[in-house]
C-alpha cells in the first residue's frame, strides 16, 4: 500500500525557559493514502516515541495498520518528534544549547502536542493518541493543557507506558539510575551509518528490533558529523535526563485519575516484565485509587513492542481502533436522537 508522507514543522507554545519571541519548534510528519484522507469521519492518529527514539520509529508499525485497516477506520496518522530527539534536536540545537543544557522536560513536549492537537489545522478530526514508554508521561499530560470541555482527544492507547504510581518509586537504587548511567556511557558514534547498522545488528537490544524498524532508526536517528562520521540526533546526555524528570512523572499518575472518567485510556504490556515490573503495571489502572483503564491488553513481547514486534502491536492497536470507532458512532447516534 502506498502511503503518502508529509513532512511538518511547528512552532511550540512560549516557554519561560526560552527569552520572550524565542520558540522551539516540534518536527512531525503525515501518513495517509489516497482513500483515507477522504474518510473524514475516520480517525486521526497522533504517535508519541519513546525516551531515546524518533518519530520515524513508529513508521513500521504506520506502515502495517494502513496495510490491515480493512474497515476504514482511520483518517490519517501524524507521528511527533520531541523537541530534543529526531529532526527536531537538529532545528532546536542552538536554543537547547543555550537555555536547555539538561534536555526538554517532559511537559514542554505536552504543551506542544496540547497546542497541535487544539488547533485550527485538526478541528473536526477525531484524534486517538498513541504513545510508547515515557512518551506517554507526555501525551498524558498534553491533557493538562487543552480544554477538557472541547476536548480534541476521543481515546488515548498507552503502550508499556512509563508511568509508575510514586509508591513504587524507579528512582530508588537499581531502579533509573543505572539505566541513566548506562546511556551517558553508551557509544553514540560511527564511520558511517552502515557501519553503525553492522554494530547494532549483533548487540542488545538492537539484535532484538524488527529489521524494519533499525533500517529507519539508522535511516533518520543519525545526523553526519563534522568529522565525516555519524551520530545519532538526540545528544545521549538529554535522553539521560530525561528519565530523571520526577515531577512529570508522579504527576502524570495523578493526571490518569484525573482525566480517566472523561477520556477511554486503553492499555497494552507486553508479557516479559522486562523494565516495568507486575506491581508497577498495575499501579496506572488500580481502581482503588480512582485509575481506571478503559481495556488492558497483554500481548507477547517485553517493553520495546514497538521495536520488536511492529506486526503484532499494529494488529492489536487495530482492534483498538475498531472499538473506539464503533464507540463514538454508538454515542453520535444516541446524542442526534436526543
Amino acid at each position: 500500500m502506498q502511503l503518502t508522507v508529509s513532512s511538518f514543522v511547528f512552532t511550540c507554545p512560549q516557554d519561560a525557559r526560552s527569552p520572550q519571541g524565542t520558540f522551539l519548534k516540534m518536527t512531525a510528519k503525515r501518513y495517509s493514502t489516497k482513500h483515507s484522507s477522504s474518510n473524514s469521519g475516520g480517525l486521526t492518529l497522533l504517535f508519541g516515541h519513546g525516551v531515546g527514539a524518533h518519530k520515524e520509529i513508529w513508521e513500521p508499525v504506520i506502515e502495517d495498520i494502513f496495510a490491515m485497516d480493512k474497515r476504514r477506520c482511520i483518517r490519517e496518522a501524524w507521528a511527533m518528534d520531541r523537541q530534543d530527539h529526531g529532526d527536531a534536536a537538529l532545528l532546536n540545537a542552538e536554543e537547547i544549547a543555550r537555555n536547555r543544557k539538561d534536555g526538554v522536560y517532559s511537559y514542554e513536549w505536552s504543551r506542544a502536542i496540547a497546542a497541535f492537537a487544539s488547533s485550527p489545522r485538526m478541528r473536526g478530526h477525531r484524534i486517538v493518541t498513541i504513545s510508547h514508554s515515557a512518551g506517554a508521561i507526555s501525551m498524558v499530560g498534553s491533557t493538562k493543557f487543552v480544554d477538557l470541555e472541547r476536548n480534541p482527544f476521543v481515546a488515548m492507547i498507552l503502550v508499556e507506558p512509563s508511568i509508575v504510581a510514586a509508591e513504587l518509586d524507579p528512582y530508588t537504587e537499581g531502579g533509573i539510575g543505572p539505566l541513566t548511567s548506562a546511556i551517558r556511557i553508551r557509544r553514540d558514534t560511527w564511520d558511517s551509518r552502515e557501519a553503525a547498522h553492522k554494530w547494532m545488528q549483533t548487540r542488545f537490544p538492537w539484535n532484538m528490533w524488527d529489521p524494519r524498524v533499525l533500517r529507519a532508526h539508522i535511516d533518520h536517528g543519525f545526523k553526519d558529523t563534522p568529522e565525516g562520521k555519524v551520530t545519532l540526533k538526540c545528544d545521549k546526555s538529554h535522553e539521560a535526563n530525561a528519565f530523571l524528570d520526577k515531577v512529570a512523572h508522579f504527576d502524570s499518575v495523578d493526571q490518569v485519575g484525573r482525566i480517566c472518567s472523561l477520556l477511554p485510556l486503553h492499555i497494552i504490556w507486553g508479557d516479559r516484565d522486562d523494565i516495568i515490573p507486575e506491581a508497577g503495571k498495575g499501579s496506572i489502572s488500580d481502581r482503588s485509587q480512582g485509575r481506571v483503564a478503559a481495556s488492558v491488553t497483554k500481548m507477547e513481547g517485553g517493553h520495546m513492542l514497538v521495536q520488536e514486534t511492529p506486526t503484532e502491536l499494529a494488529l492489536e492497536l487495530c482492534r483498538l481502533f475498531e472499538t473506539i470507532a464503533a464507540q463514538h458512532v454508538d454515542e453520535t447516534l444516541v446524542q442526534s436522537r436526543l
